[in-house]
Order: C-alpha cells, then sequence, then structure tokens
C-alpha cells in the first residue's frame, strides 16, 4: 500500500521528507521492523519508542511516525502526530482495510468473567453451525491456527491482522476479551463491535489507572462508541451497569438474577460439577444445565447468552451452546483426584474474584476449603492486604505463597497479604508454590477442597528476569502420581 494512502487521514502536525513508497507492514515494536516497514514510535509505561527510531531505520523502515521530529541521516519520510497510539490504531485498521467491518464482533469487558463469558459465547456461535475466532486472555484462536496469548488484548496492528485473519478464512463472528489498557491506549479505536458486554466492576490495575473512577472510564470507552445498531449486555445486579447504560447509544440487553432483566435466572440446583437454572427470556421459561460451579459463571453464562440473543440465536441453539460449553482453562478447573478430597485451579487474582470462588465453593464443599495463593510482583500493591483478608474470613486453611514475584522480594509482597490477616490467625508461609501446593494436598481430608489460586491457565512463573516453567495443574497432577501418601 502507498504511503499516502495510509497516512492522509492522520491527524499529523507536520510531514517531512515526504515521497510515496510502498509500505509492506506496520509495527510499533523495532525489533520487528523490516525492510518496507512503517516505524510507529509509542510512548509506553516503561520505555519510549522514539529511542529505537535508529535501530528502527537500521533494519529497513520505509517511513518513520512519531510525535516528535528527529535529525536522520537518510531522506526517509517522517510524520508528525500528536498521539502515536491512536496513529498506530488508524494505520493499522486502513492497512488492513478494516477488518471489523465485514465480521460481527463481541467484546467483552469487566474485572472478572471475561474469559468465560468469551469461551461460553464462542461455544453458542459454533452450536449454531458457524466458526468463531477468539482474542483473549488465554490465546487467540483463528479457525484452527491457536496463538498464545502475551496480554488480553493486544495492540491495534496486531488486533486488526487478527481480524483480518479471520475474514480472510470466512468466519463471520470474532469474540474478543477488551482491557481497560487497551480501552485507554486506543487498541480497540478502530473496532466496530456488533454487541458489548459488560460483567462487573471491581478495583483492579490501580498501580495504572490510580482511581476507580479512571477505571470505569476506560472500561466504559468499549460502550460510548458503540452505533445505536449495535447491543450494549449490561449487568443488572452490577450498580455500576447505569454508569454504562447513561453513555452508550446502544440498544440495552440487561442481564441478572436478583433485579429486574430482560434475561433472568432462577438457581434451581448446584453441585461441584454443574449448576441448574430457569432461564427467563421474553416471556419463554426454560431449564438450563451450566456445565461449570459458582454463581459467578451463573452471570457469565447469563451474559453469554445475551449477546447471543442480540446476534440473532434462538433460545434452544442458546441453551445448547452453553450446556455443552469446553471447560474454560485455569477458570474453577477441577484437576482429577482419587484421594477423597477434590483440587481445584483458578485464576481468581483480585479481592472480588477470590471472595466469589470461595463463597461459591462454601456451599458445596461437605469438608474444609484449603487455600493457596499469592500476588504478583510489580503490580497493584493496594489489594495485596485485601487478599489477605479474603483468604482469612473465607478459608479454613491457607498458604502464602509466590505468584509471579516478578522484581518484587517474594517476602516482602507476603508481608503486604498478611497485613489483612486478623491477629493471632493460623496460616502457613511457604514461597515456594510447589512447596505450598505439596503441603496443602498433604494437609487435605476425605471431602476437603484444595483451591490453587491466582495463575489459572498460566505456564509459567516470573522471577526477577527468569521464566520458569510452572503450570499448577500440572505440578498437582505430578504430586499425586509421585506421593502414594497423599
Amino acid at each position: 500500500m502507498k504511503l499516502s494512502a495510509l497516512v492522509h487521514h492522520l491527524d499529523s502536525v507536520g510531514t517531512y521528507n515526504f515521497s510515496d513508497v510502498e509500505i509492506t507492514g506496520i509495527t510499533n515494536d523495532s525489533r520487528k521492523v523490516r525492510p518496507g516497514c512503517i516505524f510507529v514510535a509509542i510512548k509506553g509505561y516503561k520505555t519510549d519508542g522514539h529511542n529505537f527510531i535508529k535501530k528502527s531505520l537500521e533494519s529497513g523502515a520505509q517511513a518513520i511516525v512519531s510525535e516528535e521530529r528527529f535529525s536522520l541521516n537518510q531522506e526517509i519520510p517522517q510524520i508528525i502526530v500528536c498521539n502515536t497510539r491512536k496513529a498506530l490504531s488508524s494505520l493499522s485498521c486502513c492497512f488492513y482495510n478494516n477488518p471489523s467491518q465485514k465480521i460481527n464482533v463481541v467484546g467483552v469487558t469487566g474485572t472478572n468473567g471475561k474469559t468465560t463469558t468469551t469461551f461460553l459465547t464462542k461455544s453458542v456461535i459454533e452450536k449454531a453451525g458457524y466458526e468463531a475466532g477468539l482474542i483473549g486472555t488465554i490465546n487467540y484462536q483463528v479457525g484452527k491456527k491457536i496463538i498464545p496469548a502475551q496480554e488480553t488484548t493486544p495492540e491495534s496492528v496486531e488486533l486488526q491482522r487478527l481480524i483480518a485473519e479471520m475474514v480472510e478464512a470466512k468466519i463471520k463472528f470474532a469474540v474478543m476479551e477488551v482491557s481497560s489498557h487497551s480501552a485507554i491506549q486506543h487498541r480497540i479505536e478502530n473496532i466496530n463491535f456488533k454487541t458489548a458486554v459488560f460483567t462487573n466492576i471491581t478495583t483492579e490495575h490501580m498501580d495504572y489507572h490510580k482511581t476507580i473512577s479512571n477505571y470505569m472510564d476506560a472500561k466504559v470507552e468499549l460502550f460510548r462508541n458503540l452505533t445505536k445498531d449495535s447491543f450494549a449486555i449490561l449487568n443488572a445486579d452490577d450498580e455500576s451497569s447505569e454508569y454504562f447504560a447513561d453513555r452508550t447509544s446502544a440498544k440495552i440487553l440487561w442481564y441478572g438474577i436478583k433485579n429486574n432483566a430482560d434475561i433472568k435466572a432462577e438457581i434451581c440446583r448446584e453441585s461441584t460439577s454443574n449448576i441448574m437454572i430457569k432461564l427467563n427470556y421474553s416471556g419463554r421459561e426454560i431449564d438450563m444445565k451450566i456445565p461449570f460451579m459458582g454463581l459467578h459463571n451463573v452471570y457469565n453464562s447469563l451474559a453469554s447468552v445475551a449477546s447471543a440473543i442480540s446476534l440473532g440465536f434462538e433460545l434452544d441453539i442458546i441453551k445448547a451452546g452453553i450446556e455443552t460449553a469446553p471447560v474454560v482453562p485455569g477458570r474453577l478447573e477441577a484437576v482429577p483426584c482419587k484421594r477423597g478430597f477434590n483440587v481445584v485451579v483458578d485464576y481468581a487474582h483480585t479481592p472480588h474474584a477470590l471472595e466469589t470462588v470461595l463463597h461459591s465453593l462454601k456451599n458445596l464443599v461437605k469438608g474444609r476449603i484449603l487455600l493457596v495463593f499469592g500476588c504478583g510482583g510489580d503490580r497493584d500493591k493496594e489489594k495485596r492486604s485485601m487478599m489477605g483478608k479474603v483468604a482469612d474470613e473465607n478459608s479454613d486453611i491457607f498458604w502464602l505463597t509466590n505468584d509471579n514475584p516478578r522484581s518484587e522480594d517474594p517476602l516482602n509482597i507476603i508481608e503486604d497479604i498478611k497485613a489483612g490477616i486478623k491477629p493471632g490467625r493460623i496460616f502457613y508461609i511457604q514461597k515456594n508454590r510447589r512447596t505450598a501446593i505439596e503441603e496443602a494436598l498433604a494437609e487435605a481430608k476425605s471431602d476437603d477442597l484444595v483451591l490453587i489460586a491466582g495463575k489459572g491457565h498460566e505456564k509459567h512463573q516470573i522471577i526477577k528476569d527468569t521464566i520458569i516453567p510452572f503450570d499448577d495443574r500440572e505440578v498437582v497432577k505430578k504430586i499425586l502420581s509421585n506421593n502414594s501418601d497423599i
């Protein structure tokens, strides 16, 4: 594509050395620059892309988009803009020929429940006989192609490329998680969403957003840009939903259990493997079996039902899609155990998520709840004591251990968690996560449940600058197979 066709719509404040060169790619990562690329210099959270302009030129960059003018040793086109993140989003949309206009995109945002809601929605779409692409925390899926996810919502250039691949593969639907970071960083700015789903809001990412108000404003961006022909799916039982409703022009579908809603559920029976509900929509009542445990998964299922209705699917197809949904990796995922107790791995890494999971399990477990968890380093220090308080109040025995400590001292993280635990409470500190899991499994007795929280589907641990293979599920399996005393 010619440079002029890409940049004519940019709100540039200056253009230098312009020539209408052929552009073969776009990137904001100097390591990915190839001859013919535009390099977009972004001022990131930790690094500034402007410091890598020289490197990008050495790798063959054909043009530079930046927020500052640089003296270059060669006559390379340089376009100056006020916001390179917005420019990257706009350029990527144009380069990939606005792919989201040719596919039904469902975006799911909220603090908790995004991954499960996208998996359930994808299951319904596939039960209706269509293929659905997926973009989220666990992986990105385009047909049979599965790409490990680096972040929940990728950078705009990768996002547009993935959607373009789905269009090329003749996939009609894309379901994606929308993080607060992606909204505020303009990654989703040029995506046309058919449906936007809100799950819930609790405190998270305060290290980045600083205030809950900023966090909510980031989330609401998804809804603010919806057209009148789009749908906003809102949780009637979350008081924050009114904030979203007031800031969208889309048609609204409400879902819930307690309050009035378009799609409503009554819980009939719960077990450690499923939940039976009566689903009410538009004067029709049907029985539905949700193949997961936990009240929060009733809400996730209702959000998926509502999004599927917005896409035009019939209730019988929706019911079948929910009831046959696959296990969501690391979301209340049971690990096989034949020792008389249960073992569950969950991604819960926020106070609200951990409390929700523990509350759900309390009603289902005859024995004790044994909890193993930690908190991530270089992230949200404010939530650590809250996590300790939740563990103190909702589990019988718990172990404080490593999560992904990153650059922090694991014992300092544990000290922060301890601040929320009542004096005199008995608990264990074991910074080696494998040993903590082993100790919890050794302590478990008949009818107990061991919950290993915080990492869920993750297959590694980040300690300083080292990434170590570590999968809670595989660790449990190995401990159980190697130790007949457990």
